[in-house]
């Protein structure tokens, strides 16, 4: 099973877009796991316009770790809700933390956490992880994602931002090489492979500019029509589709 993490330096790149993008483009059972450490419950208040998650989530299976429930991959889909009417190929979400609070709480819990998403049976994972926090992602989000992915808009105050906080991100992995670099927007104003260059990180991806795909995906706007021929979908499937192959090479 793949474990991709995704994250930014800061400002609105894109990481949850483009989490929930690779999601609905993946080519197999997937689950998106919303563990930003900053609440927010964009996917719900987005994309599944203002769906409340009934209790579910990462705060569910905080109930679970305090009442020492044993590790499991089904009471960990227990906490989920579907992102789309997929029979054949599930797609499911795990909401994130609905306050700081419980953000807090949950920093014992990260490793058997991960215990639980290895258990899931041919399913892959995505992580939202949000923006970098001081002192750095949980550790063994690093250790144990296959790919971490690093989001960032072309423009001067992004890559500032992003070049003060890499260099931590970097010395956390065991194998730099598992960092990438997805832009978004290349060429609003820099290129992407400039951007590459300049930050000295492997470039896996471009994603186009493309706010009415966007609002789709971030604000529930509703779909235009042929949605899956757009730019930016059209750039989530080549992402997913590239992920995809990676692992099996591996």
């Amino acid at each position: 099973m793949a474990i991709i993490v995704l994250t930014s330096a800061g400002g609105s790149p894109g990481v949850t877009t483009t989490g929930l993008g690779l999601a609905l483009s993946w080519p197999r059972p997937v689950l998106l796991a919303d563990c930003d450490r900053h609440p927010n419950q964009a996917v719900l208040a987005g994309y599944l316009r203002g769906l409340s998650a009934g209790g579910r989530g990462l705060a569910g299976l905080v109930q679970d770790y305090r009442a020492l429930q044993p590790v499991s991959s089904q009471r960990l889909i227990d906490q989920t809700l579907p992102l789309d009417d997929g029979v054949d190929q599930p797609r499911r979400f795990l909401p994130g933390f609905t306050n700081s609070g419980s953000a807090t709480l949950f920093e014992s819990y990260w490793t058997r956490f991960v215990a639980q998403l290895e258990q899931l049976d041919r399913t892959d994972v995505i992580i939202d992880a949000g923006r970098l926090p001081e002192g750095g992602l949980p550790e063994v989000l690093l250790e144990r994602g296959s790919r971490v992915l690093v989001l960032t808009r072309s423009g001067l105050p992004a890559l500032a931002s992003l070049r003060l906080l890499l260099p931590e991100l970097t010395d956390s992995l065991d194998d730099p090489a598992r960092l990438g670099l997805v832009v978004v927007g290349g060429g609003r104003p820099y290129p992407a492979g400039e951007v590459s260059q300049s930050l000295g990180v492997h470039l896996v991806a471009d994603l186009p500019w493309d706010p009415v795909t966007a609002a789709v995906l971030s604000e529930g706007d509703l779909p235009p029509r042929k949605l899956t021929g757009r730019p930016l979908w059209r750039g989530f499937q080549s992402l997913s589709s590239q992920l995809q192959a990676s692992e099996v090479a591996a």
